[in-house]
């Protein structure tokens, strides 16, 4: 029979699951920025962040990248990095960055982008609901909602 948690139990989880979260989001938004801008070629950093299946929605589509190839390929989050790199995409800040912790192996989070073109004027201000998940590798992004 396994102990029930306690509140403090469950208070010190959340905190270190919010932290690692914050942790991981604070790696990736300097990650993506390097990516478009062209001070990195490797795609697969972004699978420090993201785990297939990856679902992202937006208020025009609907994407499903089944597997480690479909996110860092051209027709999924390396295409996004193409196109930014076509638009002048200079830079990208996190000004919210709220998480919700589900249960020990899943949490929203609730996030707020800025991106700039290489100026500083303001690109894009957008929000993403993220679904973040503890997998074998981590933390990692398992569905994006653009609300």
């Amino acid at each position: 029979m396994t102990p029930s948690k306690t509140s403090a139990d469950l208070t010190a989880n959340e905190s270190k699951i919010i932290a690692d979260i914050h942790e991981m989001f604070g790696r990736y938004g300097p990650t993506f920025v390097d990516l478009a801008v062209g001070k990195r070629t490797d795609m697969d950093a972004l699978l420090d962040f993201y785990g297939a299946p990856l679902r992202f929605i937006g208020p025009t589509f609907h994407m499903v990248m089944q597997d480690n190839s479909a996110i860092t390929g051209p027709n999924g989050m390396g295409g996004e990095i193409d196109r930014l790199r076509q638009a002048n995409f200079g830079a990208s800040t996190l000004d919210k960055c709220n998480v919700k912790v589900l249960n020990d192996r899943a949490a929203l989070v609730d996030a707020l982008w800025l991106r700039q073109e290489t100026n500083g004027a303001l690109l894009a201000r957008f929000a993403v609901t993220y679904l973040v998940a503890l997998t074998k590798d981590g933390w990692r992004i398992t569905s994006a909602v653009s609300t």
